[in-house]
């Protein structure tokens, strides 16, 4: 190789080395973006099970009112959860807000409990119990302690489970087609 050539490559390796971000970098990038889409894929979830959960049908003041989520706490899905707002789900209009006081949450069909109110998860459902409102969380024990769904990763994947139990406290109807790809979680929902 000749004298040029090496200089070239040399200069080249070297300006590389300058701008190609650190392999930290890198990775910090792509972690963020894969946990960027892990969560819309959960708020994505969060749509589908609307198509197969049935509430009572006092839970709706009309035919078209709107299936009303609410957010409670802070997380990574709150912007994804909020992009469903006006979507449609069973012929209804989705409207996504935060859950500002559980006092006032009658006008909520489901709630979803971020990873920020992990310290009060029983409390949050004690209060919750009898509202026939569908609880989903995302943290570990979520289902166990009567949360209705529950999202868990697996081999990098995004998958739910199921308290059954917990879901006929609170009146609403689970399509088979849906808890076929849950698992069930049987846990005491007194």
């Amino acid at each position: 190789m000749n004298k040029r050539l090496r200089h070239f490559i040399a200069v080249g390796l070297l300006l590389w080395g300058w701008c190609a971000p650190p392999a930290g970098q890198v990775l910090a990038a792509e972690s963020a973006y894969a946990a960027s889409v892990e969560y819309e894929v959960k708020a994505a979830f969060i749509h589908n099970f609307t198509q197969f959960i049935d509430w009572p049908l006092l839970a709706f003041e009309t035919e078209d009112s709107p299936l009303r989520i609410g957010i409670l706490g802070t997380g990574p899905i709150d912007n994804p959860l909020m992009d469903l707002n006006g979507k449609n789900a069973q012929k209804r209009n989705l409207e996504v807000s935060r859950v500002h006081n559980l006092n006032k949450v009658d006008q909520y069909h489901i709630i979803f409990v971020n990873p920020s109110e992990n310290g009060r998860v029983r409390s949050i459902l004690r209060t919750l119990k009898g509202t026939g409102i569908l609880t989903i969380g995302d943290t570990t024990g979520f289902a166990e302690q009567c949360g209705i769904i529950n999202f868990y990763l697996k081999s990098g994947k995004v998958r739910f489970e199921v308290n059954i139990e917990a879901s006929q406290r609170e009146n609403l109807r689970i399509s088979s087609k849906l808890l076929r790809l849950a698992r069930i979680v049987n846990s005491r929902c007194d």
